[in-house]
């Protein structure tokens, strides 16, 4: 069996995961017999296992049901850094036989594999194990994952595919993602026919929605390793807007908007009670408190405790000021939860309205087809 699909990104937070995500479980709903392998990844979870495992192993586990062990399913992971252990060529071999032989193990009595990997066609080049090695060393195809509009992902498109078929690895197809909804017939016209120019074949492209990208309060105290005081129950409220309050509460509370998170240093009592005072208050609900991040590690005095208490708003203290608190919560990637089942199925229904997935599955067929013919001429040669 060598018909695999290998899905990597032009560049980082492109939505690599959500298209794994979404593909693969595209293809158990059509029957397929799957198998998943995320050669290289972080360490991100103690799952109950010998080590832990990325994060998302586990979602595609849990999510699309693949039946494989789930240390074969990520053989390799890694902590933050360059891995100075690969840094010989043995051990390099050593990295590729592991996962060749856990590969080996995930694909029986499978279809094909989907494959995600660690980012651009040339990561990991600096020790030894690319992207496109590794596509390679799996027998697979490759499907690009861009964002944006038409100019700069073609370009990383296109540059990618020049990596990749230096180390004989062809493309699958590409899809463009996080499109804004006034550019999606740009990006079917233009995008598609300059991508055809050179080649390439435009899968699928995916509007960006908002909400995916939103952070949860959950996942900012998780970021910011904070002390929640009060609102466990709320915790997976979605973040709208960021506010920083170092303005009187009056000038404040004209900026209070949305699903608001108000980050505010902890002896501000002023604001603190102003935006609890806010969600009682406003009759148009155009405003929600989130949650309220204290820093600076100051602690409200008892009586200010008492009446965050009274509602089910997170707050949570924190160690550092309330500007780089702020730049923080701002450059949050917010990944993919395994346990957030509403996210998951709506990424889920979203790849599937806006990919072509009978068109992947009929590449990938294409792809073993080709590979068999080629085979069978070099034997008769």
């Amino acid at each position: 069996m060598s018909r695999n699909i290998f899905i990597t990104a032009t560049r980082p937070n492109e939505g690599k995961t959500a298209l794994t995500l979404g593909l693969s479980a595209a293809f158990v709903k059509k029957g397929k017999r799957i198998g998943f392998i995320k050669p290289v990844g972080t360490a991100d979870i103690e799952a109950g296992h010998q080590r832990a495992i990325d994060e998302d192993t586990l979602l595609i586990e849990r999510a699309c049901r693949v039946h494989c062990n789930i240390e074969d399913m990520n053989p390799v992971t890694l902590k933050p850094g360059f891995p100075d252990q690969f840094s010989t060529p043995s051990a390099r071999q050593a990295l590729m036989d592991r996962v060749r032989r856990a590969y080996d193990r995930v694909a029986q009595d499978k279809e094909f594999v989907v494959i995600e990997g660690t980012g651009h066609a040339a990561v990991g080049s600096s020790w030894g194990v690319s992207n496109a090695e590794m596509a390679k060393l799996l027998n697979a195809k490759v499907l690009l994952v861009s964002s944006g509009g038409v100019g700069q992902p073609i370009d990383d498109i296109l540059l990618n595919k020049k990596y990749f078929e230096s180390q004989g690895v062809g493309l699958l197809g590409v899809v463009i993602n996080k499109v804004y909804p006034g550019e999606m017939e740009r990006i079917d016209k233009v995008a598609r026919k300059i991508l055809k120019e050179h080649d390439v074949e435009l899968l699928g492209a995916v509007p960006y929605e908002r909400d995916l990208y939103t952070p949860t309060v959950l996942q900012v105290l998780e970021e910011l390793r904070g002390d929640l005081l009060n609102g466990e129950s709320a915790l997976n409220t979605r973040i709208g807007n960021v506010l920083i309050g170092a303005m009187t509460p009056h000038n404040a509370m004209d900026k209070f908007e949305g699903s608001c998170l108000l980050i505010t240093p902890g002896d501000r009592e002023d604001m603190i009670l102003a935006a609890l005072s806010m969600t009682l208050v406003d009759q148009k609900n155009r405003f929600s408190l989130a949650g309220m991040v204290l820093t600076g590690d100051i602690y409200p005095r008892k009586n200010i405790l008492e009446v965050i208490r009274r509602t089910q708003v997170p707050v949570m203290v924190v160690k550092s000021d309330s500007y780089a608190t702020a730049s923080r919560v701002n450059g949050l990637v917010v990944k993919i939860s395994p346990w957030d089942s509403a996210k998951i199925n709506y990424i889920v229904d979203l790849v599937g309205k806006y990919v072509q997935v009978d068109e992947v599955l009929k590449r990938i067929a294409a792809a073993d087809t080709s590979r068999r013919v080629k085979g069978a001429d070099k034997k008769g040669d």
